[in-house]
């Protein structure tokens, strides 16, 4: 037997407590009341249960006020089968996987870390929403397709990585494209994509793209990471030596801005908004709430296990132990 309000118990002992202690002070001041008011009264004037009575009648009254603490507990064994249905908006999250990513300028992390730590933050708030996976860098596919196994999405969100995506460089036309393929691939009622990148974009096809969408009346929010003042990109995230970074023909070193004009722009051209996490997550708060104010979508039904309530059992033991109470007999003195 388990409790569906178990996370109440302390409180529920207090006011047991409190109520049984307030029963003992009434039963005490009660019979400090009838000696005094026995002492002057006539022979037979007053009423008294048998004493064996009195004591089970008291008893009772302990009795239903612990059974009520039970029933507010919520008792519970058993299982049953409920058929529920599946709502929520469609996420999809484009994450940018390019070798700029891996600048370590996001708050002692990588680019690519944070990113990933925010998309955690969202996937953990979502309510039955589904949410989908799209990688880009040269080139862009849809790693997860919309899910609510946030433990699938997961898995893929830890496996993503610049090897994702043989082809190098930023295109977030390419994203964008493949966004508006899942968007369009069935008719969906409620629909957001959110960009996840540092905003450099190599390809100069993303304005176009992003346009579909404002015909769509879908909004991208893009979100922005790392400085603006550009940060060295090592070679791979497992190298931290001071040479193991990217250089041109010429043997300089490449350097990666944050380019949060461009992600304020686009987000514009679909009445989205743009965030930047490279400092913290609040921002993220505002796309949540988004997410909880769009019109929800019903894609299915799914069977699920719950617990059994059984305070109704208790109720009815309530109501005899108030009833039987009440039958209990008396006798004058």
């Amino acid at each position: 037997m388990r409790f569906g309000n178990a996370h109440y118990l302390p409180y529920i002992l207090l006011a047991i407590a409190a109520v049984a202690g307030l029963y003992a002070w009434y039963l005490a001041w009660k019979s400090r009341v009838v000696k005094i008011i026995a002492s002057g009264a006539p022979p037979g004037a007053l009423v008294k249960r048998h004493g064996v009575a009195e004591w089970i009648g008291h008893v009772m009254m302990f009795a239903a006020v612990i059974l009520c603490g039970v029933i507010l507990l919520r008792p519970q064994w058993g299982e049953r089968l409920r058929q529920v249905n599946n709502e929520g908006a469609d996420v999809v999250i484009a994450l940018d996987v390019s070798p700029s990513m891996l600048a370590r300028d996001a708050g002692g992390a990588s680019r690519l870390e944070r990113a990933k730590d925010a998309i955690r933050w969202i996937v953990d708030s979502l309510k039955g929403d589904r949410v989908g996976l799209i990688l880009f860098s040269g080139d862009a596919f849809l790693q997860c397709p919309l899910t609510n196994d946030y433990g699938a999405f997961m898995m893929f969100l830890d496996a993503a990585g610049p090897d994702s995506i043989n082809l190098k460089g930023t295109d977030i036309g390419a994203a964008l494209r493949e966004a508006y393929r899942v968007f369009t691939t069935r008719r969906l009622t409620s629909r957001l994509l959110v960009l996840i990148t540092d905003g450099e974009d190599h390809e100069g096809s993303a304005e176009e793209e992003a346009a579909r969408f404002r015909e769509m009346d879908v909004s991208i929010y893009a979100v922005g990471v790392g400085s603006s003042s550009g940060e060295v990109i090592p070679v791979s995230d497992k190298d931290k030596e001071a040479d193991a970074f990217l250089r041109d023909a010429e043997g300089r070193l490449v350097k990666t801005r944050k380019d949060s004009s461009f992600l304020k722009k686009l987000a514009g051209l679909t009445r989205g908004s743009y965030i930047d996490i490279t400092e913290g997550f609040s921002g993220l708060r505002f796309i949540l709430d988004i997410i909880e104010d769009q019109e929800k979508t019903r894609f299915g039904t799914r069977l699920i296990k719950e617990p059994r309530e059984q305070y109704q059992i208790f109720a009815v033991v309530l109501c005899l132990i108030l009833i039987a109470s009440l039958l209990l007999p008396g006798r004058r003195e």
